[in-house]
């Protein structure tokens, strides 16, 4: 029998935000990130339809580069808040505005991915395994 409790999902979180642990291939990082808002998906049209202005507005036109950078760029602006459990080689914590800086960075695709995956994880875990958490 499905339970409607299995069908919920967080909107606060969405809107607001929580720490999601990526995933085991992440190791420990954590990523502070809302889910993807209307906020999020009103800026990407937008900045698609300013980048394709010179393609005569035809947004299919747009290079798939283009759309990683303003894919990037939203999320950075709308989506992602924090990181944390992410060290430079030599044990320094990496800041936030260096992770950001590093989510521009080609060489960085797997932080970009993880921001991508924690974002799609928030508002997820359901009532049941919010209530066994709180009593852990």
């Amino acid at each position: 029998m499905a339970k409607l409790s299995a069908f919920k999902t967080n909107s606060k979180a969405i809107n607001e935000g929580d720490w999601i642990k990526v995933g085991d291939e992440f190791d420990d990082l954590e990523i502070h990130t809302r889910g993807f808002t209307d906020a999020y998906y009103d800026a990407q049209a937008r900045r698609q339809r300013r980048a394709a202005i010179p393609l005569n507005g035809d947004v299919s036109k747009l290079s798939n580069a283009q759309r990683r950078a303003i894919n990037t760029e939203v999320l950075i602006e709308h989506v992602v808040l924090g990181v944390r459990n992410l060290h430079h080689d030599d044990g320094r914590e990496v800041t936030f505005a260096e992770f950001q800086d590093m989510l521009r960075d080609p060489d960085y695709a797997e932080l970009l991915l993880a921001c991508y995956r924690a974002a799609g994880q928030v508002g997820q875990r359901r009532t049941a395994d919010l209530e066994e958490a709180a009593g852990n």
